[in-house]
């Protein structure tokens, strides 16, 4: 007895030893975050200083990139607990549109004065620069007040680590975050500094510290030593320092994937995610949802069941052929009920099950939803979901295989049909390409054209800032809760002067608001080399066309002048090989063994 009072005494020291610690170190890391808060603010009154005093524009800029390195700093907690506030703080320097409720806030923030002092900065625009940096000034000084009453468990801290990291990788160095001033580079410094403070703060293990301490260490020299944001080499230095650090980091935790299912787009940290270790499951609406192998088997036989359409001749496999990677290869897709075309271009459903949206224009959130469209869809399979379950339900086969994919249903409707044909897309996510296997360790996998392709792509090239890696999609990283759409012009006719744009107006024509006029989804690019014709409409048959397109400023570039366009209107000046290696990048994201899926 007396042992056990002992033991018992023992456990509950050490279990309020760690309460204790968990409470010293969050305490710990509020009092850090706000005198970097405090440091925060008297630079960017510095600036507003400078600003109302007319410095020359070299002394302005000098004094905003000082306060973008300090934001850095301590971007990981902002960006964490604050993810309402943080577009007004550094998003991109674009119209805050709200379908919802019909309202485009504009755009405040880091990024909107950056824009204004890099972008033919003129004197005139000291008071418009003036009332942002005070904007700005208010959101920050409300999350220095509020963010000490913020939990910071365990789990929170190792998850705003492993974000802080995605988002180097994926907003940071690719000039996501700084389009003109290009200063991406060295700011990845102060991310990753302050995320070794964080770790020095919070945790008491030295010994896992003085790794992080040491990694970052060594990263951080890299970057002094090439940060030349156009020669910057990404993919190098992803495998090389973040790939580590971030291993190091999840050493110390251990995951619990049991109530994540639903509210986590990945389990572990940036290395689980460039290898494609994601969960479309987080993508459902509802747990009864979740896939399982029943039910992405029934989803698969339904996949090709012509029995879903009016016609009884076609189904999903038509326009999306697995032979094709699951694409039809017309520039739009066929209407088989009444002839013709339909509107669009059939996009391939490969990771079609990591996208915060569907269709081009959005209007549907999930595949369940999209495929209820399809199925009611007078130019489609034009036949009623409840019409398709009284059917099937007379199949005794269907049934079979429907009570072992939903066990304890008496019947099924139109929800489990959906389900279960959404759960099998959610299984074409392979990332078995070349470029992934590189990822995963097989270093002959990759060609040299290819790598420099990949930092083309992430930098110079600028698309990887609408197609997040390693998805290359537009759903955006690392809360993969929002999905990004894009005015780019795209024209009628492949000409290259004096176009016209097509008529489609995209998510317009859902939403009637003026900045989402000719906006459409932004696609993945995985499997581009074998997914022709490109764009909504077709309109473009190969990659070199695409490549052009936008290294003339898309529509812009062409002849097409249009009031919201959000692509850039600059020209990328890309070489001959620059193109290449673009190229070569994109076929190395060709899945293998697709037609077997």
């Amino acid at each position: 007895m007396k042992q056990l009072i002992v033991f018992l005494l023992a456990a509950g020291i050490i279990l309020v030893n760690c309460t204790e610690y968990r409470k010293t170190g969050a305490n710990a890391v509020f009092k850090w975050a706000d005198n970097e808060l405090e440091t925060l603010e008297t630079d960017l009154l510095a600036l507003d200083s400078s600003v109302l005093n007319r410095k020359k524009l070299t002394t302005l800029q000098q004094k905003f990139f000082k306060s973008r390195l300090q934001y850095k700093r301590v971007e990981l907690l902002v960006e964490y607990y604050f993810q309402g506030l943080t577009k007004r703080i550094n998003g991109p320097a674009l119209p805050d549109i709200k379908v919802e409720d019909g309202q485009v806030w504009p755009p405040h923030g880091f990024q909107v004065i950056e824009q204004a002092l890099y972008d033919n900065y003129t004197l005139e625009r000291n008071k418009f620069i003036h009332n942002e940096i005070q904007l700005l000034l208010t959101d920050l000084r409300f999350i220095r007040s509020t963010l000490s009453t913020q939990p910071l468990l365990e789990r929170h801290a190792h998850e705003l680590m492993q974000h802080q990291l995605i988002r180097i990788v994926t907003q940071g160095q690719t000039g996501f975050d700084s389009p003109l001033a290009l200063q991406s580079i060295p700011e990845s410094i102060s991310s990753l500094e302050g995320l070794s403070i964080f770790c020095e703060k919070y945790f008491s293990k030295k010994s896992f510290v003085d790794s992080v301490e040491q990694l970052i260490t060594i990263s951080s020299k890299y970057i002094r030593e090439h940060s030349n944001f156009d020669e910057f080499d990404r993919l190098y230095f992803l495998r090389t320092y973040l790939f580590p650090l971030s291993s190091t980091l999840l050493s110390n935790y251990k995951i619990d994937h049991s109530d994540t299912v639903l509210t986590k787009p990945f389990f572990g940290g940036l290395v689980q995610v460039a290898k494609g270790e994601f969960n479309p499951d987080f993508f459902v609406n509802y747990a009864s949802g979740v896939s399982t192998p029943a039910k992405n088997k029934l989803g698969k036989r339904l996949f090709y069941e012509t029995r879903l359409s009016s016609s009884k001749k076609i189904s999903c496999s038509n326009c999306h052929n697995p032979t094709l990677y699951f694409t039809d290869g017309k520039n739009k897709a066929a209407n088989f009920i009444h002839g013709g075309l339909l509107e669009r271009n059939s996009p391939t459903l490969l990771y079609a099950g990591l996208q915060a949206a569907q269709f081009y224009d959005m209007r549907s959130i999930t595949l369940e939803d999209q495929i209820n469209e399809v199925m009611k869809n007078k130019k489609e399979f034009d036949l009623s979901p409840i019409s398709v379950a009284k059917m099937l339900n007379e199949d005794s086969s269907y049934r079979l295989e429907f009570e072992k994919a939903f066990p304890g249903s008496t019947s099924f409707g139109s929800y489990e049909i959906r389900n279960a044909i959404a759960s099998y897309v959610r299984t074409l996510i392979p990332f078995s390409s070349s470029f992934d296997n590189y990822l995963q360790g097989r270093s002959e996998a990759l060609s040299s054209h290819a790598k420099r392709g990949f930092n083309l792509f992430m930098g110079k090239a600028k698309c990887g800032t609408c197609h997040f890696f390693p998805v290359f999609n537009g759903t955006v990283p690392p809360w993969y809760t929002k999905a990004e759409s894009e005015i780019i012009g795209v024209p009628k006719t492949p000409i290259w002067k004096n176009a016209s744009v097509d008529d489609d107006q995209g998510r317009y024509e859902i939403n009637q608001m003026e900045e989402l006029r000719y906006s459409f989804k932004t696609p993945t690019v995985r499997n581009a080399a074998y997914t022709a014709p490109y764009m909504h409409n077709g309109v473009y048959k190969t990659l070199e066309e695409v490549i052009r397109f936008y290294e003339v400023g898309g529509g812009v570039g062409i002849g097409i002048n249009l009031s919201y366009q959000t692509l850039p209107f600059d020209k990328l000046q890309l070489s001959k090989d620059d193109k290449l290696a673009l190229i070569e990048f994109i076929k190395s994201l060709s899945d293998l063994s697709v037609a077997q899926r």
